[in-house]
């Protein structure tokens, strides 16, 4: 941890540039409260009240009175706002005065001016995201000042996902020209109420005038947060995956491998599985072990209940924990794929509202189901039957095996003899027609009709039982 140069924070209680630390001019944003009567250094109040002074030299505007910058080796520059970097330290900066005229601080004046009971308290935001601006707030009040109570802001943001901001015990004090100086504030600060602040003693008695203000400080350590699980599924306790497939009333082992991979112990750490319907965890199964340990612990059974708070995990530790699961009866051969959810939370992450998790998934089903007894008449499951070709057939030409040429049958063979017999009267026809017109041709040219049967004209004695007027 690096030194705080108290000589130099004491220094900026009383200038605006100062050894090793810078006061950066700031115009008041709305960041402070409530709205108050101001006043100058030439005109002070004349009653107690706090930071209502516009022109302070230390300062300016007093009612800015939180502060916060990076600690370096050169210039530690406090302004309203700052970039954390992890690994990196940052100065928290409140200033305090009674703005009262120190004429009123004596016995004459009944002591109007002097505040009592004056307490101070501040808080900041322990966790930062990059989605989000952290806050620093501080809060001065005093039994008798008007307003009571007097408070301001100042921010933090980073472009690290989750950034842990740590108070750096013992690094909160008062700094002033008086006694207290560099006393180290009791812790109550950080509570709602707050811790007394003072001069020679922390009394709570602070006069008005700038020669009884003062500066409370504090450090914070930026850290990088860093929390995982993993989740793997097996059936032997060795293999582990994403996924497994299980049969009705069998086992499987899941292991739940839970990183810090930050710069800050995981405090609070808590693991929970949420199982789905369908698995149950076999009871006395859940064991844990650290690191490369080879020893496994039992723990009870409340990790799929209401969750194992496992403590604090330190940086750069792994927690390993495993545990059996049994799958239910009521599955059939189609199964039912499963989904599991392990999740991890520790104090940090609660405060941002996020949790970590890992899912695998187990599908349950029975394995060598009987095919079911199907007929073999069926078309649908045996289209090569005849009756099963025909029929698809008229209802598909195109399809293979339909441009075959039919099977002849009964109907067919009678088409056959008739188309033949047609065929064969069709010629017969055609010689007698043929034999006529050649007798009437002859006519013509003067020869007897008994020259017409010549050998030429005829391929075998003729037959006596036919006449020409049988061909008509």
């Amino acid at each position: 941890m690096k030194t705080i140069n108290n000589k130099a924070i004491k220094a900026i209680v009383f200038t605006s540039t100062v050894l090793g630390i810078c006061l950066a001019a700031i115009t008041p944003a709305s960041a402070w409260g409530p709205e108050r009567s101001t006043f100058t250094m030439e005109n002070p109040a004349t009653y107690p009240t706090f930071n209502s002074i516009t022109n302070n030299p230390t300062i300016g505007d007093e009612r800015d009175f939180v502060r916060v910058g990076e600690i370096n080796a050169e210039v530690t520059d406090l302004k309203n706002e700052v970039e954390v970097i992890p690994g990196r330290q940052y100065l928290v900066y409140v200033y305090f005065h009674n703005n009262a005229s120190s004429t009123l601080n004596d016995k004459a004046h009944n002591n109007v001016g002097v505040a009592v009971r004056t307490r101070m308290s501040t808080s900041f935001s322990t966790v930062l995201t990059p989605s989000e601006r952290g806050e620093i707030t501080a809060t001065i009040t005093a039994d008798n000042s008007n307003p009571l109570s007097v408070w301001d802001e100042a921010y933090m943001t980073t472009k690290t996902d989750n950034v842990f901001l740590r108070y750096v015990a013992g690094s909160a004090k008062i700094y002033n020209d008086w006694r207290s100086n560099g006393t180290v504030m009791p812790s109550s600060i950080f509570t709602e109420e707050g811790t007394l602040l003072g001069l020679n003693e922390l009394n709570g008695v602070i006069p008005g005038c700038e020669e009884y203000h003062g500066v409370v400080t504090y450090v914070l350590q930026a850290e990088e947060l860093g929390g995982s699980i993993d989740k793997q599924v097996s059936k032997d306790g060795e293999k582990y995956n994403e996924s497994l497939i299980l049969g009705p009333s069998e086992e499987a082992f899941f292991q739940l491998a839970i990183r810090n991979t930050g710069d800050v112990a995981l405090t609070n750490a808590v693991i929970k599985d949420v199982l789905p319907e369908g698995l149950t965890l076999v009871p006395g199964s859940v064991q844990l072990r650290a690191n490369e340990s080879t020893v496994w612990e039992t723990l009870t059974d409340d990790i799929v209940g209401g969750g194992i708070n496992l403590g604090t995990i330190g940086t750069g530790n792994t927690v390993y924990i495993r545990y059996k699961v049994k799958a239910g009866e009521d599955f059939d051969c189609e199964g039912k794929e499963l989904s599991n959810h392990a999740t991890l939370t520790y104090d940090s992450n609660v405060a941002t509202g996020e949790t970590k998790e890992d899912e695998i998934t187990v599908t349950v089903k029975k394995e060598d189901c009987e095919e079911p007894d199907v007929p073999l008449d069926n078309c649908e499951t045996n289209p090569g039957l005849p009756e099963c070709q025909e029929k698809n057939c008229k209802t598909n030409p195109e399809m293979e095996g339909c441009q075959e040429l039919p099977n002849t049958g009964p109907l067919e063979i009678v088409l056959a003899i008739v188309i033949i017999g047609g065929i064969g009267g069709a010629g017969y026809y055609f010689y007698r027609t043929r034999k006529n017109l050649k007798t009437v041709e002859n006519g013509v040219a003067g020869k007897d009709a008994k020259d017409l049967n010549t050998p030429e004209e005829t391929s075998g004695p003729e037959d006596s039982s036919q006449k020409p007027n049988d061909m008509v």
